[in-house]
């Protein structure tokens, strides 16, 4: 018995929805996330890794046959919800102070987040609670964190934890 392919697939109805709920917790329209979404359907795996297809390359996508990845690679579906890719941080990036959920670091809490490490408040030059795109003094994305409130005993602070950064693969042994 041949196993099955992989392919590339629009989006179904559920799919969208997911992208949709996403967009809109960040600040955007799911157009800003995928203007034309396929998922890579693999049989038997746990989620689907979806793509934004440039539509003249949509044609194509019936003829090929088995595929892995077309067009830009925004993040994956497992579920019902949509988890954001670090091409989508970088794509997102732009639209900081347009909309966009952003948190902006200054130079040392910029290296701490690539570190995969806690940046306290007094490195934070724009929050947002929530997840977020986050990026440098420069504008540069840095990946995707949650800024959340923590009282302690005199005040609120302010912290970004890394979810998802650059800094990964060094980490992680390249």
């Amino acid at each position: 018995m041949q196993a099955k392919a992989p392919r590339m697939r629009p989006v179904t109805e559920a799919e969208a929805a997911a992208i949709a709920r996403f967009a809109r917790s960040i600040g955007v329209g799911p157009e800003s996330v995928a203007a034309n979404p396929y998922v890579l359907e693999v049989p038997g795996a746990s989620y689907m890794d979806v793509f934004d297809v440039p539509r003249p390359l949509e044609r194509l996508l019936p003829e090929v046959g088995a595929m892995y990845s077309a067009g830009y690679y925004v993040g994956s579906i497992e579920g019902e919800e949509f988890r954001p890719g670090l091409p989508l941080a970088h794509r997102l990036a732009r639209l900081c102070g347009l909309g966009l959920r952003c948190i902006v670091l200054d130079v040392k809490g910029s290296m701490a987040f690539l570190y995969g490490k806690e940046v306290q408040e007094d490195h934070v030059l724009r929050f947002s609670e929530g997840l977020a795109v986050v990026v440098d003094p420069y504008g540069e994305a840095l990946g995707w964190g949650v800024g959340r409130k923590v009282r302690l005993k005199t005040k609120t602070q302010a912290l970004v934890e890394p979810v998802k950064d650059l800094g990964w693969y060094l980490r992680r042994g390249g």
